[in-house]
């Protein structure tokens, strides 16, 4: 395999492990119900101000192997950019350029090396997070695309390479020289190709309709689950579709559903306060019945995909999701038991249909500027964000509902909106940890999310789906009918810019139109703490010394994960040593360390031992155990912090 070459590369291709170990110091917590505490949220949604190359590293006890989906936009070294290569990498070629701004001429050919020099360790930590079964997306232009291709190709493998995807950014700035670019990659790798014992291939990462569905059981029926019955998307509004915006009334104890029209259609046309357009069947809540809504859309009423009469008609078709007060309507295809197979006690529909994401995708990259203008109120405060409904397109390919996603190039935090976006859609779970090394962490990033999860108010310009016309022989055969709505659209004169459009799937004709709003965008449900990078937990001119600034429970979380490459949890033994870390494959861990004394192991502190286990590993200063006595009770000493093990 063809390998990529670069001055510097010999000095940093294990530099991620020269890296200090610094400790993430909780700075505080935001919910819209409690504004900031300095309590930890629990929600396990992270944004941290710091270097992202020292902030992947501190993320490691906690988060290797568990980060399900990785997206980032790195600087993409266009000679123009302005940024900094500072990592303290101790070599005569590197250390010239540490604090020099990259990319001031653009005809610098070193910046490429620097670039990679950059990169290079920041994505071998990124594979060191990412799931066996995760998948990271990169978004690069052609500056460094043929040298990230190489780069991620040596780390992740070829193998593993499933992209690219092709942006069309639907924009391109006049270039009267060049070939115009209207268009960015998109790198996409897996950690490993997953095959379960019985040889049989766990879904593709990237399919969008995956080759072996997850397959449920009710009785003898088996059925998988299909999306929500819920609109997307500025069309899918109850203002643009009254008729659908009936509740669905759910008994839990009895699974019963009745669809009512408890509302004004009159209203629903123009107003967007639930409390006003709608009312309650007080005779189905006295019957143990609780009311379900369409969720809302960019703040407005929602509406469902079907109609009353087929809610009502084909029920059993339905299925009711989540929790009381978050519940969601699902649709299921029953499917016969011989077309079900099982794999790792998981039932699967065994079919081999798959349908892959397109290798070509259409999203403007000005529609990420327009959102981040009317959330934070004013223009220009943030370079080209990212298209929201893009990330969340990358997001939703890899398809668990509670992935934890993560991205160590936060910028203006578009990713964490993408995530709360795509849970609020489809009732999920999935947790987001942002990384932005820059000021604006706390002004903009920070800030962005607040607005998002308590809502805010905004004007400006929307593009909206008025109508929209499946593409088949039908519609094409009444293609009249088209034109007699634009022109009625037009006509009306409520939007400027009405467009007759392809959808972005291509499987629909779209008319679309552009007026001015203003209002109030409602809250999305969730939370975030936000941290900065601590001390180091080594210090010392050649890192000797054990810092015990950072807290004895800090210390023993690294020994434990340098030992057993798992996240520590506090033991719940109340008969046990305080110096005990727990067991892990027939193996106990014990840390015995006092900051102000030397701590000894000998047959005093083997009196404190509770746990019955194969091996005994066993840190402490010093050790008075004879080689034989340790042999042949299996222990294993490590002497503070000699033995500690730097990763």
């Amino acid at each position: 395999m063809p390998t990529l070459n670069w001055i510097g590369k010999e000095k940093v291709v294990n530099h991620h492990r020269d890296v200090p170990f610094r400790v993430l110091e909780h700075q505080y917590g935001f919910s819209a119900e409690t504004g900031e505490t300095k309590e930890p949220t629990g929600s396990g949604n992270m944004i941290i101000h710091g270097d992202n190359l020292e902030a992947l590293k501190a993320l490691l006890p906690e988060y290797e192997g568990k980060i399900k989906c990785i997206y980032i936009d790195p600087p993409y070294n266009t000679g123009n950019e302005g940024w900094v290569y500072n990592d303290n990498v101790n070599h005569p070629k590197i250390k010239k350029w540490l604090g020099e701004v990259v990319g001031k001429e653009g005809d610098d050919l070193s910046r490429h090396d620097k670039w990679l020099c950059m990169m290079y360790p920041r994505i071998k930590l990124l594979h060191r997070l990412l799931a066996k079964d995760g998948a990271i997306f990169i978004s690069i232009d052609d500056n460094e695309q043929s040298h990230l291709k190489l780069l991620c190709d040596e780390i992740f493998g070829l193998q593993n390479s499933i992209g690219p995807i092709i942006q069309n950014k639907q924009n391109s700035k006049n270039d009267t020289i060049n070939v115009q670019k209207n268009h960015e990659f998109i790198l996409i790798y897996r950690k490993s190709k997953i095959t379960t014992s019985t040889g049989k291939a766990l879904p593709t990462l990237i399919n969008e309709k995956s080759s072996s569905k997850k397959v449920l059981k009710e009785g003898e029926k088996y059925y998988f689950l299909n999306d929500y019955i819920t609109t997307r998307g500025e069309g899918g509004i109850l203002n643009a579709r009254h008729n659908l915006g009936h509740t669905i009334y759910f008994n839990p104890d009895s699974n019963d559903i009745v669809a009512v029209c408890d509302y004004d259609l009159e209203l629903a046309k123009v107003s967007n306060e639930e409390n006003e357009v709608y009312s309650i069947d007080q005779e189905l809540i006295d019957n143990g019945y609780t009311p379900i809504r369409p969720p809302r859309v960019r703040g407005k009423l929602g509406c469902w995909t079907w109609s009353l009469d087929k809610v009502n008609e084909q029920k059993e078709e339905l299925v009711i999701t989540g929790q009381p007060g978050k519940y969601g309507v699902k649709k299921r295809t029953f499917v016969s038991k011989s077309d079900v197979i099982e794999i790792d006690g998981n039932l699967f529909l065994d079919d081999e249909e798959i349908s892959n994401s397109r290798s070509i995708i259409d999203f403007s990259t000005n529609e990420g500027s327009k959102i981040l203008s009317e959330i934070m109120g004013e223009n220009g405060v943030f370079d080209n964000p990212k298209n929201i409904p893009m990330l969340e397109y990358l997001i939703g390919l890899v398809s668990d509902p509670d992935a934890i996603v993560l991205d160590s190039f936060a910028g203006s935090g578009s990713t964490a909106q993408a995530v709360l976006n795509l849970n609020e859609r489809d009732m999920g779970n999935r947790k987001f940890i942002l990384i932005e090394m820059e000021d604006y962490a706390e002004r903009i990033t920070s800030e962005r999310i607040k607005r998002v999860i308590k809502g805010y108010e905004y004007q400006g310009k929307v593009k909206e789906t008025i109508a929209s016309f499946k593409i088949n022989i039908t519609t094409l055969k009444k293609s009249s009918d088209i034109l007699e709505e634009y022109n009625s659209i037009k006509e009306a004169n409520i939007y400027q810019n009405v467009k007759i459009e392809a959808s972005n799937d291509g499987k629909s004709i779209d008319l679309t139109g552009q007026k001015e709003v203003s209002g109030q965008i409602d809250g999305i449900e969730g939370a975030f703490d936000f941290y900065r990078l601590g001390k180091s937990l080594f210090i010392g001119d050649n890192q000797e010394h054990l810092n015990e600034a950072v807290g004895i429970e800090k210390i023993r979380q690294y020994i434990w994960y340098s030992e057993t490459r798992t996240a520590y949890s506090k033991p719940n033994d109340k008969t046990e040593s305080e110096h005990y870390l727990g067991k892990q494959d027939q193996t106990a861990y014990y840390f015995y360390y006092e900051p102000n004394e030397i701590t000894t192991l000998d047959h005093d502190f083997l009196a404190t031992i509770k746990t019955k286990a194969e091996q005994y590993v066993i840190y402490a200063d010093n050790c008075l155990l004879s080689k034989e006595f340790m042999a042949k009770h299996n222990i294993i000493f490590k002497k503070i912090p000699r033995d500690i093990t730097r990763f």
